[in-house]
Formats: C-alpha cells, sequence, structure tokens
C-alpha cells in the first residue's frame, strides 16, 4: 500500500487506488483544492468535513478509510439504521487476484495483466462489455485492495480459491462469517465478514459515521452551475446540510429496487421479481439520480441483465415476498419480522402440488 500522505488530493486514479471492490460503483464529486462558496450558494452548514461519503457499504467504507488514511476528515452517511448495505447479506466473495499474499501462499501465479484480459476477454458474456480504461485500472489495483481489506481486519477463509467469472487463474477468496451473533451479521452471510471489520477500521481511524441519513440533495455553487460543494440528507424529518470541502464520493450501491428505473434497462424486470437483500436495504437510484439531476452521465450499465447465466430470477423459496436464490431470511434474524417469513425452499417443482388460497390445484 502507499504510504499515507499528510496532504489530501484526490485525483479519480489515486483516490480510487486500494478502495474499488466492483468496478464503476463509487463516483467522486467535485474532488479538488478547497473551494469556497459563491454569494449565490450561500448555505447554512450544520456539519464539515474534507470528504463526504454517501453510502455505508461495500464501495462506501473503503472510500472512507482511504480518505482517512491521507489525512482527509470524513464523515459518511448512510440511510439505514446500520452499515454494510447488500453487503451485509453477500456471499462475502472477493475475486482479486493479480498476486495477492493468499495466492502466493498457495501457491498460486497470477499478474495484473492476467486479471486485465481475463475481464476483457470477448468470449465471456459477462465480462465482455467492460470499459477497458476502468478494467485497467481495476487489474492494477488488484494486489493492492486485497491487501488494504486484510490491513483493515477483513479474515478470509484459509482454503485454496476458486476460478470465477470464465477466468484462467483461481483468485476468488471468501470473507469468514463476523461472528455468530446476528444482530451483528442480520442473518448469518459471510458478507457480514467483509464490512463489520470496514466498520470498525473506519471508526477507529476517526471516520464519523452518521446512520438514518439520506441524501436529497447534491449542493453547488450555483442551482445549475459550479462546483460541488456538499450535500443535503434528511435525518428525522429534518434537513441537514454537510459541508465537503475537497469532494463527494456517491457509493449508494445502485437502482435494483427502483422498478420504474432498473426497466429502463431491462424491461423484464417488472415488480414480481425479488432483489437480493431487501428488506434490509434498498436500492433506490437516489445517488444516481441526483448525480444525473446535475449532469452526470450514467454508463456501463450493460452488466445489469447480461447475457450470461440467469439475469432474471426469482427466488427458489415459495409463499414469502422477499429472498434471493441463495438468500433465505433466518427466523433468528432480527429482520424476520419485516422479512414476513422464510418460505418454502423449493429445489424441484415436480415434486410439489400447487394449489391456491382455496386449496384448488391449479
Amino acid at each position: 500500500m502507499a504510504k499515507k500522505n499528510d496532504s489530501f488530493n484526490p485525483s479519480r486514479r489515486k483516490f480510487i487506488k486500494g478502495a474499488a471492490l466492483t468496478v464503476g460503483t463509487t463516483g467522486l464529486a467535485g474532488a479538488g483544492q478547497e473551494v469556497n462558496a459563491a454569494p449565490q450558494a450561500r448555505v447554512q452548514w450544520d456539519r464539515t468535513a474534507d470528504v463526504v461519503v454517501i453510502g455505508a457499504g461495500a464501495s462506501g467504507l473503503p472510500a472512507a478509510i482511504m480518505a482517512r488514511d491521507r489525512s482527509a476528515t470524513v464523515i459518511l452517511i448512510d440511510a439505514n439504521h446500520d452499515i454494510g448495505g447488500h453487503a451485509m447479506l453477500s456471499g462475502g466473495r472477493v475475486p482479486l487476484g493479480g498476486g495477492t499474499s493468499l495466492q502466493k501462499k498457495y501457491g498460486i501465479v497470477d499478474s495484473a495483466d492476467q486479471v486485465y484480459l481475463d475481464h476483457t476477454n470477448h468470449k465471456n458474456r459477462e465480462v465482455r462489455y467492460g470499459d477497458r480504461d476502468l478494467v485497467r485500472m481495476w487489474a492494477d489495483e488488484n494486489v493492492a485492495t486485497f491487501e488494504f481489506l486484510i490491513e483493515n481486519g477483513v479474515k478470509f477463509v484459509d482454503e485454496k480459491p476458486e476460478v470465477v467469472n470464465g477466468g484462467e487463474v483461481p483468485r476468488l477468496f471468501v470473507a469468514k462469517v463476523y461472528s455468530d451473533d446476528l444482530s451483528e451479521t442480520i442473518n448469518g452471510r459471510p458478507g457480514s465478514g467483509l464490512v463489520r471489520p470496514l466498520e470498525k477500521s473506519a471508526r477507529a481511524k476517526g471516520v464519523e459515521i452518521l446512520l438514518k441519513h439520506r441524501m436529497t440533495k447534491i449542493i453547488r455553487e450555483n442551482p445549475t452551475s459550479g462546483r460541488v460543494l456538499g450535500i443535503t440528507a434528511v435525518f428525522e424529518n429534518k434537513n441537514v446540510n454537510i459541508r465537503a470541502r475537497k469532494g463527494v464520493i456517491i457509493a449508494t450501491g445502485g437502482h435494483t429496487s427502483n422498478v420504474a428505473f432498473r426497466r429502463m434497462f431491462d424491461p423484464r424486470l417488472t415488480e414480481e421479481y425479488q432483489v437480493a437483500g431487501e428488506p434490509w436495504t434498498k436500492q433506490n437510484a437516489d445517488g444516481e439520480m441526483l448525480a444525473m439531476d446535475i449532469g452526470a452521465s450514467l454508463w456501463a450499465t450493460s452488466n445489469q441483465s447480461n447475457e450470461g447465466g440467469r439475469g432474471v430470477t426469482k427466488t427458489r423459496h415459495i409463499g414469502v415476498r422477499y429472498g434471493y436464490e441463495n438468500l433465505r431470511w433466518e427466523p433468528q434474524s432480527p429482520m424476520f419480522a419485516q422479512a414476513g417469513g422464510s418460505g418454502l425452499t423449493v429445489r424441484s417443482f415436480q415434486n410439489l402440488i400447487l394449489v391456491n388460497q382455496m386449496g384448488q390445484r391449479f
């Protein structure tokens, strides 16, 4: 990892270094030297930091830590009552390679060039449309990012990695479940072993985390022009204006919970399809729409429903609203009341008799 710098000057490449668990999920707005508000942009600021990060998940937490490591003051907000986002309920799968310490432990030879080739292979339908420049940068930072996770407390299952995504080299390691306490892990998923250690590290390093704060506006020097100065968030029905002296990072996850928004990219994604992670968190497109409202471009959405595998699927657990193919809500989970049930897991419909509410077969 790079040594800490006394000054914080977040270029796009340098800032994302070590913090990008996924390609293209973190946006940086208004980064650069400190600016003062223009007369027409005078705002009563409630809080101020060098960097304001929106979303405390698998992208926002590393981004906040990286900024703090470079001596920036950081405020990290999240709309949920806890950190983690969808990543909390994920499988904790981290397919980073290029020659990481754990790869070397198992005698695996890898390189950034091979990572790049594997993720731009036109024969692989899951990666063929990736932005080459962004994938190149991501490939170059795989090792630094993986070691960054370890340095910040993430522990991985000590097993030989798997080959995934049509690659040539084993790279996939899985985070260890954080604890046996469902109040910490929410549903006992390995993703907790990714975000909980990062939360612990962020807090220890001085990142201020504000929960139940939902961003509703990006504040610029002028209503329709000028630099980004900060954001407005809603907390307990009150507006909170947070100034960002250096920049705002949007890491809100996505738009999969917004039916109208997601159907712009794939009309098949109607409301009956479940979204992994609900009702724990919802990806409602807030970050994307607010960024687009001030002129940001949304691109690289081809993988939302790509040609590889089953792009559109429902939970294998029937009788429930929430769930996913590999996510079943446990009765002991603190979210079980909101989930409403675990459902009946179906592996073969030929072994079921389906009836309606009147008990009649259909």
